[in-house]
């Protein structure tokens, strides 16, 4: 995964206007965007769901010019009981990010890599791609929506976006996001989905 990473990044930096991936601000060219999200989603498996801990994720996103931007993303997922044997699910996704237009409102799309991993159990990684959009709603305030799809993982996110400075945005949302075939620490092999409110703010550099 790690020359992977390397490989896309070099790619998406090689390469060289506006893009967006909401719910982060716009980002043009050598322009940063860091999103903080904190949340306590229910993770569940083979009809058995428990109760989520808090946790700390955090996204950053490049613009690469030629309306393009990649963006990196990294969640844990920690339960309160054991799920299989397993407490603690990390996810990682690298994409490319397209601004396909920004009038009204924006909607992007993406495609990468993602990787999920139950702790002490092997990695699983996969391609994803996806759309995202946002709309605003008056009041400095934006809806946003992401779906994404892949061969480890599909899901969605939707929520609010709230532009509190310049460079400054507060999100709220609900996710729901399923990784699949992941191995956990009993030896079985399951889908695990994790859903429920997140809510974050994102900085613009």
């Amino acid at each position: 995964m790690k020359k992977t990473l390397v490989l896309v990044f070099m790619l998406l930096f090689v390469t060289s206007a506006i893009c967006a991936a909401s719910p982060l601000p716009d980002c043009s060219l050598a322009e940063f965007a860091i999103d903080l999200n904190v949340g306590a989603p229910n993770v569940s498996s083979s009809n058995t769901e428990v109760d989520g801990k808090s946790n700390f994720g955090y996204g950053v996103t490049a613009g690469v010019g030629l309306g393009f931007a990649g963006h990196y993303s990294t969640d844990t997922f920690k339960t309160k009981s054991p799920l299989n044997s397993s407490s603690e699910i990390k996810a990682q996704e690298l994409v490319l990010v397209n601004n396909l237009f920004d009038l009204i409102g924006n909607v992007s799309i993406f495609g990468g890599v993602s990787q999920a991993q139950v702790v002490g159990s092997s990695k699983h990684t996969g391609a994803i791609v996806g759309v995202a959009g946002s709309l605003p709603l008056g009041f400095n305030t934006k809806a946003y929506g992401v779906l994404t799809v892949g061969n480890k993982l599909s899901g969605y996110e939707a929520g609010l976006s709230y532009e509190l400075a310049e460079c400054t945005n507060l999100n709220i949302g609900y996710r729901d996001t399923k990784f699949k075939d992941l191995t956990f620490n009993d030896g079985s092999k399951n889908d695990a989905t994790v859903k429920g409110l997140v809510g974050g703010v994102s900085f613009k550099f």
